[in-house]
């Protein structure tokens, strides 16, 4: 009984996940990257040279203030976002339908910053939550986290009896076979407890979606910033009243929400709301003061009382990690990375074991193939749209839609050269030369930085530093596999 209950396992947790893994890989590794998603941004607006922990002035405050003011009497509902540790900058956005665009202050003296438009890291973000495709794509996002909840407890029933000798005679250099299985099951569970954390909050972050009944987690999820509702004659309205002096403001909101920072500001037409700061702890609130217009004065503060309400602020804190200081945030990412190799390897586990009496087939032929547009593709279409950034014109019109474009492209030339190479039942043809476009690309990465965008390396050369050396580790390790494939002919 319990050997047919381990083989029905095994098949669940095969096909779980290979199904569910392929969007899987992309999930976690462009969700891996948005761990870091407002550095890639500076990194992709080099003309962005604040240092972090500049100081907020009065005179920056006033010149965003008349922008705001210019806005409404256009109609457009913007926001104020408050610099950051991680954005220095204050910055006048509106959403455009697609993303949050408008204008960066420099924070001491008040003056627009020019930098290039591009979606930045919020790309990698929307990839992760939407996968670019809206409500449908999150609800996509969900059933696969759901999925992979199965697999890895159903890949953990199977494998629990001989873990431990399996990790401690790690056979890395063994039979191609075994040396995956042990790495798959190294990675795994080096990142367990983390997988399931970040799976499983990601899942009960929009629970609502794919359980319209349970509507919990929608009505305690956190606002998104930047859709106020002014529109139309309400924003003509709030045109008309001018805004208060906002320091004078900030420091009162700091008092009415516990000390903690304000991260931005909406505009209403008879009133403001200043928000505190997703960095101000683990609980993602939407915790605010309210000041009514135009004479400023504090209307009261509203915050999320009750365990409940709490318990579901760490889940959401928990999973975007918004608070996470620079070395809990490297810990993020490198554990996305192992559950990224988790993953991937699971994949090749899952077509290595059938190769043998299934590799003629078409559907064999299809998986595989996608599978080296997941695991080799999607890196080079990253790397792709770093290099777009950095190669195309930065007044160039409509240029972020190029980087997407790019992106998608690549993506799709990849997928069909794979697909050929599947065709020919040559597979190995597919990897190798993706494997070294990655090292290419990846590689060249820091040359690239450091020939078109000089000024910003020597400004801010910690964030070029991190950002060129993920490059060198794609590299490194998309040259380490072809290196490990040897000359096979399969």
């Amino acid at each position: 009984m319990r050997e047919t209950l381990r083989t029905r396992l095994g098949w669940l947790h095969g096909w779980a996940g290979f199904v569910a893994g392929l969007l899987a890989a992309c999930i976690f590794m462009t969700g891996t990257l948005s761990v870091f998603d407002t550095e890639i941004t500076r990194w992709m607006q080099p003309e962005n040279r604040v240092p972090a922990k500049t100081a907020l002035t009065d005179t920056a405050l006033d010149a965003a203030s008349s922008l705001i003011h210019e806005q409404q009497l256009h109609g457009v509902p913007v926001f104020l976002a408050l610099p950051s540790v991680r954005s220095p900058t204050l910055d006048v956005l509106h959403y455009d339908g697609r993303q949050f665009v408008g204008t960066r202050f420099d924070p001491r003296t008040g003056m627009p910053i020019p930098v290039r438009a591009t979606m930045g890291g919020t790309f990698f973000f929307s990839f992760h939550y939407t996968l670019l495709e809206g409500v449908t794509g999150t609800r996509i996002v969900n059933i696969i986290g759901v999925a992979l909840l199965v697999a890895i407890i159903s890949g953990t029933v199977i494998h629990i009896r001989a873990l431990v000798p399996d990790i401690v005679r790690l056979r890395l250099s063994a039979a191609r076979l075994r040396g995956w299985l042990d790495a798959h099951l190294l990675a795994g569970v080096l990142v367990l407890p983390f997988t399931v954390m970040i799976v499983y909050t990601g899942v009960l972050v929009n629970a609502g979606l794919i359980l319209p009944a349970t509507s919990l987690a929608h009505l305690l999820a956190p606002e998104k910033p930047g859709t106020p509702a002014t529109s139309g004659t309400k924003a003509a309205t709030a045109a008309r009243r001018p805004l208060p002096p906002l320091a004078p403001l900030l420091a009162i909101a700091r008092c009415s929400l516990q000390g903690r920072d304000a991260g931005f500001i909406l505009f209403s037409p008879d009133h403001l709301s200043i928000y505190a700061s997703d960095a101000s702890g683990p609980f993602l609130t939407r915790d605010h003061a309210d000041f009514s217009l135009p004479d400023g004065r504090l209307l009261g503060a509203t915050t999320t009382p009750g365990p409940v309400a709490h318990a579901m602020q760490v889940m959401h804190g928990l999973h975007y990690a918004r608070f996470a200081p620079l070395g809990l945030r490297w810990l993020y990412f490198v554990s996305g990375l192992c559950a990224t190799a988790t993953i991937a390897s699971g994949l090749v586990l899952f077509l290595m074991k059938r190769r043998s009496r299934s590799g003629h087939r078409i559907g064999f032929r299809v998986g595989e193939s996608l599978t080296i547009a997941t695991l080799t593709g999607l890196p080079i279409s990253i790397l792709a749209f770093l290099w777009c950034n950095h190669l195309l014109p930065a007044s160039m019109a409509g240029r972020e839609r190029l980087e997407t474009g790019c992106f998608l492209g690549i993506w799709i030339l990849c997928t069909g050269h794979a697909g050929l190479q599947s065709s020919r039942l040559h597979m190995n043809a597919a990897w190798r030369p993706q494997l070294r476009l990655i090292g290419l690309l990846g590689g060249g990465l820091p040359v690239l930085d450091v020939l078109t965008c000089p000024r910003a390396v020597y400004a801010l050369p910690a964030l070029h530093t991190a950002l060129d050396g993920m490059g060198l580790l794609a590299a490194a390790t998309a040259l380490y596999v072809r290196h490990r494939l040897g000359s096979d002919r399969t």
